[in-house]
């Protein structure tokens, strides 16, 4: 396939903002992709070449890809750099650099997406020395083969990271549910296409030539109300009217059924029907953590298919995320009565892979630290019974005078660090709080009941001073939980877990299951998405930064405000404008003039005296005097606080609601 196809594809998709024109633009492009290319077409539609189970990434900064674009097209960096300051855009420096390129060439190859996958493959597989010069050939070997100007624009975004199609995991799941199986439409759903002018014209613009079954029922209401549309659908597509009774998963398989659209009457029946193909789509994706396992799978057995798809050890998913409550009461209506409750220790998350070949340490970025912490590997190989599993747990540093718990940012060290590991094991001991089991024996745990998983782990866990079960109680009682609050926090504990005693594993999502209580008013996590240069003694440096919390409706991060103070002038005496500045440059998507739009990539803990309603900033809201309390190297961008959490906090300030 050649990769202009994509990229006219990547065009399309950046030019709307509607949801669900970009999963019908994906799901009509896979739909007719070649059994071959599919894995490769997913893999970059999601703008990687790596599951998301893998922490491999192509590893190329700004300059880097500067110097590609130097190399590719003959024209100096300094002239790149001045380009990319007025277009705030490398991708378009490198489409505009391309079309002069073609001008002065005859002849040029055709770039295909085997060749784009293999090379950015190479790139990120690569490590040792020269391995720039050597990423550096292959980015220009790309760009240099460009047929069509906007095959550079996507490859430099690729490459740096930032393909800003506005393609979430929501999107990508209902694409490849439409494209592989029967479309479910019922009365509500096409009454509000018509009126918006959107989901039915949707069907009316991109339905031709499909067959579409049509419940008796809806088809005399379509062919009274609508007439004309209903006509015109009819004449550009094969339409069978018939009484459609249960719908079976060989129905809903396009591949078995030839069926493109069925149109029914009730509601429930297509919610149910929807919902099937939606949930095991996502269901898949939430065993593998690979969208490109869940397409060919979906393509090629359907539903039966994507229910063979299971948990790898080794292969970490996405962990179960958690809301926030402000009481007690809140969490208890949220989750049900009774509840377990459980310490919410201020330590390192890790999942807890083991297989025949080896205990596997993973953050909740996917980061492989097994090296880091050999002392957990050797405890939990002692004290966990039991053969292949997964556990989720927290790693809880601890005072070697005192025996007391150490705060986060102490452990985070032994995170960072690559060399002397046994010196900062023995300066930092750590205990290990299992609280949750994913899978056990080879035994898929992800939608048992969390009272079974911890009758499970519990069972698993021989525990000791170094290895133990979370605390934990199940009640009814709001005096009861809040003693238990209290006791958590006077062991210098983040706060307490409510956790529905019924609920699966959700990897990935704050859905409800289990809600975390901590300190009124407490710090947010929050994502860095851009920075403005200091002036004075900060010239040099980034002196204030854009915050940005995530929206998980849309996968966009919204920005909130803008922080400069609780870092340190100097290096040694915490986290400092400096080290800020180094950790944040290899992240610059965009700048002009002294201010940088940043890929969101770090997380940090922020502390405020009130948030505000605010229209300056795209979350709506604003926070009034932001301080820096930590790095969070524990956190993924999309594990930062939520839209809807920081909602609630403006909320519960002064009563407001």
């Amino acid at each position: 396939m050649e990769y202009k196809l994509l990229a006219e594809v990547y065009n399309n998709l950046e030019s709307t903002t509607l949801k669900l024109e970009k999963a019908e633009i994906i799901s009509q492009f896979i739909s007719g992709v070649d059994q071959d290319e599919l894995s490769r077409v997913i893999f970059l539609i999601t703008g990687s070449v790596y599951p998301g189970w893998s922490s491999s990434e192509l590893g190329l900064s700004s300059n880097l890809m500067m110097k590609a674009i130097s190399k590719a097209y003959g024209v100096s960096v300094d002239d790149i750099e001045n380009e990319w300051k007025t277009l705030g855009d490398l991708g378009l420096v490198a489409e505009k650099y391309s079309v002069q390129k073609k001008q002065a060439t005859l002849f040029s190859r055709t770039l295909t997406v085997r060749k784009v996958f293999d090379n950015l493959r190479k790139i990120g597989d690569m490590s040792g020395m020269r391995s720039q010069d050597r990423k550096l050939a292959l980015v220009s070997e790309l760009l240099g083969s460009v047929s069509n100007p906007i095959e550079a624009r996507y490859l430099a975004r690729t490459v740096i990271g930032d393909l800003r199609i506005g393609v979430a995991e929501g999107i990508l799941r209902d694409a490849i549910a439409g494209a592989f199986f029967t479309n479910i439409y019922w009365k509500e759903t096409i009454v509000q296409k018509i009126n918006s002018l959107t989901k039915l014209g949707l069907v009316s613009k991109y339905a031709k030539g499909k067959n579409i079954v049509v419940d008796s029922k809806i088809d005399s209401y379509l062919s009274e109300k609508y007439a004309d549309l209903y006509g015109v659908l009819k004449s550009d597509n094969e339409v069978v009217v018939r009484d459609v009774g249960v719908i079976s998963d060989d129905d809903l398989f396009k591949k078995k059924s030839g069926i493109d659209y069925v149109f029914l009457d009730e509601s429930p029946t297509g919610n149910e029907v929807k919902s099937k193909v939606f949930g095991s789509v996502e269901h898949a994706f939430s065993m593998t953590n690979d969208f490109s396992a869940v397409a060919r799978a979906a393509r090629d057995e359907g539903i039966s298919g994507l229910n063979k798809l299971h948990l790898t050890a080794n292969h970490p998913i996405k962990v179960m995320l958690y809301q926030k409550a402000l009481t007690i009461e809140d969490a208890f209506e949220i989750v049900g009565k009774p509840a377990a409750i459980e310490y919410k220790y201020d330590g390192f998350r890790l999942q807890i892979h083991k297989t025949k070949d080896g205990i596997h340490l993973f953050t909740r970025r996917l980061e492989d630290v097994t090296k880091q912490f050999p002392d957990v590997v050797s405890a939990v190989l002692k004290n966990v019974d039991c053969g292949s599993f997964i556990l989720d747990c927290e790693v809880v540093g601890i005072d070697k005078v005192t025996g007391r718990w150490l705060p986060f940012q102490k452990i985070s060290r032994r995170i960072k660090r690559k060399y002397d590991i046994s010196e900062i094991v023995r300066e930092i001991p750590v205990a290990v709080h299992f609280f949750d089991a994913i899978m056990i024996d080879g035994q898929n745990l992800i939608d048992t009941p969390f009272s079974e998983r911890r009758k499970l782990l519990e069972s698993a866990v021989d525990c000791d001073d170094k290895v133990m079960v979370a605390k934990h109680a199940v009640t009814s009682n709001v005096s009861v939980v809040d003693d238990f609050y209290k006791e958590s926090l006077s062991k210098g504990n983040e706060g307490i877990m409510l956790k529905n005693m019924s609920a699966p594993y959700k990897p990935g999502s704050r859905v409800g299951y289990g809600i975390k209580i901590k300190p009124v008013m407490d710090a947010l996590d929050l994502v860095i998405v851009g920075a403005d240069y200091g002036e004075g003694k900060r010239a040099g440096w980034f002196g204030s930064f854009h915050l940005a919390c995530y929206d998980s409706d849309s996968g966009e991060y919204l920005t909130i405000g803008k922080l400069g103070t609780g870092i340190k002038e100097k290096v040694g005496e915490g986290t400092s404008f400096h080290e800020l500045t180094e950790l944040l440059k290899p992240y610059i998507i965009e700048e002009k003039g002294k201010s940088v739009t940043l890929k969101p990539t770090v997380v940090i803990e922020v502390h405020f005296e009130e948030i505000q309603k605010s229209l300056t900033y795209s979350s709506g809201f604003a926070l009034r005097f932001p301080r820096l309390v930590r790095l969070r190297d524990d956190r993924m961008p999309s594990d930062a606080s939520t839209l809807d959490e920081i909602s609630m906090v403006y909320g519960g300030q002064r009563g407001r609601g």
